[in-house]
C-alpha cells in the first residue's frame, strides 16, 4: 500500500505515452516523416519502462533497485530517440 502512488504515477505515465504514441504514429503515417517515427519510438521506450519497471516491482516486491534501473536506463533510450528526432526534423 505504501507505493499506490508510485503504481498511478507509472500507469498515467504508460497511457499519456501512449496517446502521443499514438499521435506520433499518425503524423508518420500522413508524413511519412523519419522525426515522427523517431519521437514516436523514443515516447514509447518511455512509457514501456514504466510499464516494465512496475511489473518487476509487483513480481519483486519490497526490491526498487531492479524497478528504477530498468526505468531509469529505458527513459535514457527514449530521450536519446527524442533528442535525435528532434535533430533530425526539418524546420
Amino acid at each position: 500500500m505504501d507505493l499506490i502512488y508510485l503504481d498511478v504515477a507509472q500507469v498515467l505515465i504508460l497511457v499519456f505515452g501512449g496517446v502521443v504514441v499514438y499521435f506520433a504514429s499518425r503524423a508518420y503515417g500522413r508524413t511519412k516523416s523519419v522525426a515522427m517515427l523517431l519521437l514516436g519510438l523514443g515516447f514509447a521506450c518511455v512509457a514501456l519502462g514504466a510499464l516494465a519497471a512496475g511489473i518487476l516491482y509487483n513480481l519483486n516486491t519490497g526490491d526498487l533497485s531492479t524497478p528504477i534501473t530498468v526505468q531509469a536506463y529505458s527513459q535514457v533510450v527514449g530521450f536519446l530517440f527524442i533528442v535525435y528526432s528532434l535533430a533530425k526534423a526539418k524546420s
